[in-house]
């Protein structure tokens, strides 16, 4: 199974902060891919779809996040030999039984969905907004969707006002944004140097 989520996207899918990620990086257990990225066209690590189901486990049961980094290594590997297949339920150690289907069940769905809406709804043209990831065949930006949400509209606000773009896609557009984040100068907040005189 390709790499295909970066380390925010597996993060924001599994529900555990970034830190949680990276850390697992570092330490060994999980080991992304370095490539280019076609969307925002940097050098990234992916990680496998096997990482939001890790992480899903760790971040439900907290007691996990407790064990030493070799136990870590040997729920990982039990998990990579699922190869993205459906979960089935293990036996970590004697006593110690993880049902994956009920745990990162849906989880692990959300992250599939999410990577075939990427490929299927999100895309960049140079043409136009000069390269700001944007739904495809239309002009509107993922950022502009994240905006309406995070400001009180919900999906089916968005679905209402553009009856042809697929709820499916502002959802992708959405997720896309908030683990990809603009470059550059915040544009909220201005310059609070110049209100503070």
């Amino acid at each position: 199974m390709a790499a295909e989520l970066t380390v925010n996207e597996v993060a924001h899918i599994a529900e555990v902060p970034s830190r949680s990620v990276e850390k697992a990086i570092e330490t060994g257990i999980i080991k992304p891919v370095k490539r280019l990225e076609m969307l925002t066209k940097t050098r990234t690590r992916f990680l496998n779809l096997d990482a939001v189901c890790y992480f899903a486990v760790v971040g439900h049961l907290s007691f996990l996040k407790e064990i030493p980094v070799s136990r870590k290594k040997i729920l990982m590997k039990a998990i990579r030999k699922m190869a993205g297949t459906n979960l089935v339920p293990i036996d970590l150690e004697p006593g110690l039984h993880l049902d994956l289907p009920m745990i990162a069940g849906t989880k692990q769905k959300n992250a599939r969905a999410y990577i075939a809406n990427k490929k299927r709804y999100i895309t960049r043209d140079p043409e136009i907004f000069g390269g700001v990831p944007i739904i495809k065949g239309t002009r509107i930006p993922v950022y502009s969707v994240s905006g309406r949400l995070a400001n009180g509209d919900t999906i089916n606000d968005l679905v209402d006002d553009y009856r042809s773009i697929p709820r499916e896609a502002f959802i992708a557009a959405d997720i896309f944004a908030r683990t990809h984040p603009e470059r550059g100068r915040p544009v909220a907040g201005g310059r609070p140097w110049k209100t503070a005189g």
